[in-house]
């Protein structure tokens, strides 16, 4: 049996090289037959030399360097004989040439980047040291022809090339020396671009014509009629149409995905109520703010403070908890008064009490301002033994921790429209709403696959998704905080010499707007109760106006400038609040939190836009369709090679902001002229522009050298 294994571990060793040489194989046998590239010798030329254009001989490894222009065709015809064609079966782009190391020798060394392959021919470096009357010895000729390319790679000094063997079970594998590193590099650059546009296999199917007029003839040739052709186009064609209908769907996932962050933003608001707005409102804006950095470094943070006893804050106790550690807060003006707050009758009023009846002193939090200055004064107390709980020599650092923000920001932090409080709100919304995008980009991942997307552009929905939900979910709890509190920056104080601070109109408008509300008699029935009219103030108000204006406002924005009809403002609103339902509901019924409601809004809106779509079309698909009708007209009529078809797909029906251009082509209301002139033809212009543009001069000197060398 071992000598079995052994035979078999032998056996294997051998075999798997060839086996994986077989697997290369057909996978380059699988690319040849899926090529479907149609290219003019034209279109050859003008790809390869867009290569040769830009090689600089920087060493000054060659005696001349001639282009397709300059290029002395009786030299280079001479040096191609050696290769056994001439100019007359190839077009040579750029002629590398090196004279003979024996000056009597008859002939040119060097390289030539030609239409059908590149002709290398190598001096013999001994003909250097050979005296004048010795013959020249014979040097060597490379010739890399394009037909069959499939890949091509460098290592070290070599360049290996692999054909695509049709009749073959394997592939063939050439290996080439190139001495010359600035030779190589250009060498492998023009492979490189062969291999890359599909050239080799092109030419080993026969896909290279001679000129435009037999494009109709080759594509018949290579799709079996124009028919399929348009098949083939159609591929493109089904994406997008399911892009558009994921779309939809898409807009009531982002509703429902805002929605779950309601319950997290009404935590955080409740944690806030409007103890910024009082006299001591920068203390709480300090805890707010050091709350928020320290969840957004991934903390666990409690606070600590909102954990009332008897309806009251605990005396002495912590206001936050992060990472296990208790810690209280403290933000005066000098660091002196800061610690000296910490203290009554000389002791600590802020302890954690232990099992054993021992007490050790809490974590005072002090402003950043202020940290260093306020260790070495309770550096001074432990050491003086003024603290009871803490040994003479321990570290103060033990027990003062520095705050994420000065004394202050914390003053501006309680204030609406500084810097500091947008930046503190921003972040903090940030954390509030980031599982829900997470959530929400895997939902959209899992959909788009469902719906035949591809991996990659699954991908690139799901995190467009996610981004939107965090994106429009931050936007309202930011706009929420800041519009909710009492006191405003006043940004022209320095200017204008008046008060620093004004009371927010916004905020007083609300609370009495929320005050009237509870009164009424609405507010007191049970309806009025299960809606939460009866507790509902200023904030909650102001939250749900800007909620809507972050939704919806978009879409309301869209039609009133023309871009999508009443109809689709209609549509787009019923399966975004029909994801917010469904948010609502699929949490009550699935009690994990996001999940549910997640799964609940992308049920809802699904159910919602496929029994819609029976009843009203979407703009979108609408315009999609005349833009279609158009595309095949224009493409099929322009004689574009596969790489500018791709190139012209990018431009009109694959673009990343086709649903912007559907908008306004609908806002035009002439929608297959504006589909003809304003995304059609600028496409298909702005490619056939970067053609090589022959010049009449050009081609009567080619031909006037072409008749002098007959």
């Amino acid at each position: 049996m071992e000598e079995f294994l052994s035979l078999l571990l032998v056996g294997s060793f051998f075999l798997a090289p060839y086996a994986l040489k077989i697997i290369y194989h057909k996978k380059n046998l699988h690319a040849l037959n899926d090529c479907v590239k149609i290219m003019t010798n034209d279109e050859v030329d003008t790809t390869l030399m867009s290569v040769t254009d830009n090689f600089q001989d920087t060493k000054g490894s060659y005696n001349f360097v001639y282009n397709y222009v300059d290029m002395p065709l009786g030299r280079a015809s001479a040096f191609l004989n050696y290769h056994k064609t001439s100019i007359y079966e190839e077009e040579p782009y750029i002629f590398l040439c090196k004279r003979s190391l024996k000056d009597n020798e008859f002939r040119e060394y060097g390289c030539i980047v030609a239409r059908n392959g590149i002709y290398i021919s190598k001096d013999n470096p001994e003909n250097a040291r050979r005296k004048e009357k010795q013959e020249a010895l014979p040097g060597k000729e490379i010739t890399i022809l394009y037909k069959g390319l499939v890949s091509v790679k460098s290592i070290g000094k070599k360049l290996c090339l692999t054909y695509v063997q049709p009749n073959k079970i394997t592939d063939l594998v050439k290996k080439i020396v190139i001495e010359d590193a600035i030779e190589r590099a250009f060498i492998l650059k023009v492979l490189a671009l062969v291999t890359s546009q599909n050239i080799g296999l092109a030419m080993l199917k026969g896909n290279i014509i001679e000129s435009i007029d037999e494009m109709s003839e080759a594509i018949t040739r290579v799709f079996g009629s124009v028919d399929n052709a348009r098949s083939y186009y159609g591929i493109y064609f089904e994406d997008v149409e399911k892009k558009l209908d994921q779309d939809g769907i898409n807009a009531g996932l982002v509703s429902a995905g805002v929605q779950t962050t309601q319950p997290q933003m009404q935590v955080f608001y409740d944690e806030n109520k409007h103890y910024m707005d009082g006299h001591q409102g920068h203390g709480y804006a300090a805890e707010y703010g050091n709350n928020t950095v320290d969840r957004f470094l991934a903390r666990n943070v409690e606070n600590a403070a909102q954990q009332l006893v008897d309806g009251h804050q605990v005396k002495n106790g912590a206001d936050r908890i992060v990472d296990g550690i208790e810690i209280q807060t403290k933000y005066c003006q000098t660091a002196a008064k800061t610690i000296d707050a910490v203290f009554e009758n000389g002791e600590p009023r802020y302890t954690i009490e232990h099992a054993d009846g021992t007490k050790t002193m809490m974590t005072i939090e002090v402003p950043r301002n202020q940290f260093n200055e306020a260790i070495k004064i309770m550096q001074e107390r432990i050491d003086n033994g003024e603290i009871s709980c803490i040994k003479p020599g321990e570290d103060a650092r033990n027990y003062i921790r520095k705050g994420h923000f000065s004394y202050d920001s914390a003053f501006m932090i309680a204030q609406s429209g500084t810097i500091e409080s947008l930046t503190v709100d921003a972040l903090s919304g940030v954390v509030c709403c980031s599982q829900a995008a997470g959530i929400t980009a895997a939902m959209t991942f899992a959909l788009a696959i469902w719906n035949g997307q591809s991996v990659e552009d699954a991908f690139k929905q799901s995190l467009g998704m996610g981004l939107k939900v965090l994106g429009r979910g931050t936007l309202i709890y930011t706009l929420t905080m800041q519009l909710s509190r009492k006191n405003s920056a006043n940004l022209f104080a320095s200017l204008f010499k008046t008060q620093k601070t004004f009371e927010n109109p916004v905020f007083a408008i609300s609370e009495n707007l929320a005050k009237n509300i509870k009164t009424t008699d609405l507010a007191k029935t049970q309806v009025g109760q299960a809606l939460g009219l009866d507790t509902i103030d200023g904030r909650q108000l102001i939250g749900g106006l800007v909620t809507v204006a972050v939704i919806f406002g978009p879409d309301i924005a869209r039609a009133m400038m023309g871009r999508i009809s009443p109809k689709q403002l209609a549509k787009n609103a019923t399966i975004g609040v029909a994801g917010m339902i469904g948010a609502a509901v699929g949490q009550a019924i699935i009690p994990i939190p996001i999940v549910g409601g997640m799964v609940g809004g992308a049920v809802t809106s699904f159910v919602v836009k496929k029994t819609l779509d029976h009843f009203i079309e979407d703009d979108a698909k609408e315009m999609f369709r005349i833009l279609k009708e158009e595309f095949l007209d224009t493409t099929m009529l322009a004689g574009l090679t596969e790489e500018e078809f791709e190139k012209v797909v990018k431009l009109t029906i694959g673009h990343r902001k086709l649903a912007k251009q559907l908008q306004k082509m609908y806002q035009s209301q002439e929608f297959r002229r504006y589909a003809r002139e304003a995304i059609m033809q600028p496409a298909i212009n702005d490619i056939l522009k970067k053609r090589a543009i022959i010049i009449e001069a050009e081609y009567e000197k080619e031909l006037k050298l072409l008749a002098e060398n007959n």
